[in-house]
């Protein structure tokens, strides 16, 4: 504590300012509870945009997704995640769009979209993922199908 007192002392005595510091919060505030149960690859002619992070709590019945950018890693550029929940046995991703049931998070994002929930105790899940890069390309992760059900 004397160093403190005394690094702060020296400082008004040289008309220095003394800035405080920011402490971010941590990375786990956004991140989805649970455990993971995939990571999906969101790629463009072979090239990895980012990585779709699915994550299911069973405690709570709730599906989670984070999408990480891969490419041009810090520059704000496009991204997109949705996350819908549908019952078992709907037969195709279309089908499932339509429930009500569904979160999403899009915008410019230098880092990762997300995270979406949605309750998903005896449902399935369908996702939408897309990344673009510092040129505009998207690369883009649709489930062909329900998948993921609880």
């Amino acid at each position: 504590m004397k160093l403190a007192t005394v690094g702060l002392a020296a400082a008004a005595l040289i008309g220095a300012t003394v800035v405080p510091l920011t402490i971010a919060a941590p990375a786990s505030a956004a991140s989805c509870s649970g455990s993971q149960v995939d990571s999906i690859p969101v790629k463009r002619s072979g090239k990895t945009y980012g990585t779709l992070k699915l994550y299911w709590n069973g405690s709570t019945g709730t599906n989670c997704a984070r999408l990480d950018r891969v490419v041009d890693y810090g520059t704000k550029s496009g991204m997109i995640l949705q996350l819908w929940a549908c019952a078992k046995g709907t037969p195709s991703t279309a089908a499932c769009h339509r429930s009500s049931i569904h979160d999403e998070d899009s915008g410019q994002f230098g880092q990762y979209a997300g995270p979406v929930s949605v309750k998903g105790k005896g449902k399935c899940i369908v996702v939408q993922a897309g990344v673009a890069d510092k040129n505009h390309n998207w690369a883009n992760y649709n489930s062909q199908k329900p998948f993921h059900c609880g």
